[in-house]
């Protein structure tokens, strides 16, 4: 080739590479946004507990959240989730129930709840990420201020944004009384204001080992600090093979009690929590979780309280890939809950089974048979459909 065809062909090869230079070239700061939506209906024959439980059937927005995850610089990313949800006057969460025996003169075991009010925007997720470590490095150390789930009980730190089972704990229609309503009422689960550290350390391609640590206000989502004390949470998980992950938490939440007519400002309730988790949920093929939890109530007596989740689905993939048709995926799940394990009628059983179609990987429709049946005798068990409409972007 001659030195005139030569340095038209040398310029072009050195603009291409210049430019692919420049389009590898990561630019800060960037942001990606996504969200989810999910619609959700339930019947159930809950009748006998109207003034508690409200309507034997209501349709309702679940999930309707934007998320933006953003980074910074190379080292430091940012991630917020506002969440619209629930309705003006549906949504509830409970902290405590109790059932009133029957007495010498007869009549009807009751369940009592009492519960705070939550609906519209929230805040759930808002927090800045910090490494500390290079990006290609086996071991990384991170830093998190801001709000964000406690570490504590591994179906809860699931993402919401594809839940096998349709709800974690009781979810409306039922009492708010499975494993992880009790454990989220009495300060352990869900979002709380704080800090945290984490090591990462990866075992090979496919297993990693991590390692949490945080300090917390205790007073739960986007709310302040109440007195001089801090609620403090550990977790550690493993993976075991590919599939296999086993892990374990820790945590002591302060708050305020009342003893005697006068505050307790020094009050911590413990719990812990160990588990365990096969695969990963929508992927094809098995996933399984079980957990136990253990701990304190937020009451000044301290009762003990425990529970026992474990659910598994199956994915069935369509053979098609351009099938209206995903996948097909069946699930079970059995929760045990006992709110004061010195109580012999207080212990509540919530069964579903439910049957995913997949419409593809980001949207899925579900229609579940939920059982919730109570150890008290006199209290009539409560049966029925839930169904949800999920999406994801």
């Amino acid at each position: 080739m001659n030195r005139g065809v030569r340095g038209p062909w040398a310029w072009m090869f050195l603009v291409i590479l210049g430019n692919t230079s420049a389009t590898a070239q990561t630019s800060y700061p960037n942001v990606k946004l996504s969200g989810r939506l999910q619609e959700q209906f339930y019947y159930f024959s809950n009748e006998d507990y109207a003034p508690v439980l409200g309507p034997q059937s209501n349709i309702f927005t679940r999930r309707a959240r934007i998320e933006a995850r953003g980074q910074i610089s190379e080292n430091v990313s940012v991630y917020i989730q506002p969440s619209f949800e629930g309705g003006r006057n549906l949504t509830s969460v409970a902290t405590t129930c109790t059932s009133t025996p029957v007495g010498p003169g007869g009549g009807t075991p009751t369940l009592t709840c009492r519960t705070t009010g939550r609906s519209g925007l929230r805040l759930r997720d808002a927090y800045i990420d910090v490494r500390f470590s290079p990006e290609a490095s086996k071991s990384a150390l991170y830093l998190r201020a801001g709000q964000e789930k406690r570490p504590f009980s591994r179906y809860e730190l699931i993402s919401s944004t594809n839940l096998p089972t349709i709800e974690r704990g009781g979810g409306a229609g039922l009492f708010p009384r499975a494993s992880n309503d009790l454990f989220g009422g009495a300060g352990f689960l869900s979002h709380d204001v704080g800090a945290s550290v984490r090591l990462e350390h990866k075992l090979d391609d496919a297993r990693q080992l991590t390692l949490k640590l945080g300090a917390y206000n205790g007073q739960g989502e986007s709310l302040n600090d109440v007195n001089n004390k801090k609620s403090f949470g550990a977790r550690a998980t493993m993976g075991i093979t590919p599939k296999l992950e086993v892990g374990g938490s820790w945590f002591a939440h302060d708050g305020i009690v009342t003893v005697g007519g006068i505050p307790d400002s020094s009050f911590t309730n413990y719990a812990f929590d160990i588990d365990a988790q096969w695969g990963k949920p929508g992927d094809e093929g098995l996933f399984a979780l079980a957990e136990y939890l253990h701990g304190n109530d937020a009451t000044a007596s301290k009762s003990t309280m425990q529970g026992i989740q474990a659910l598994a689905a199956y994915n069935i993939r369509m053979q098609s890939p351009t099938s209206w048709l995903y996948a097909v995926e069946p699930a079970f799940r059995i929760d045990i809950a006992d709110p004061n394990t010195d109580d012999d009628d207080d212990r509540i059983n919530t069964i579903s089974g439910v049957l995913g179609i997949y419409l593809s990987s980001r949207a899925q429709f579900r229609v579940a048979y939920e059982r919730q049946s109570f150890q008290s005798d006199g209290l009539p068990s409560i049966s029925g459909v839930r169904s949800a409409l999920t999406v994801n972007f």
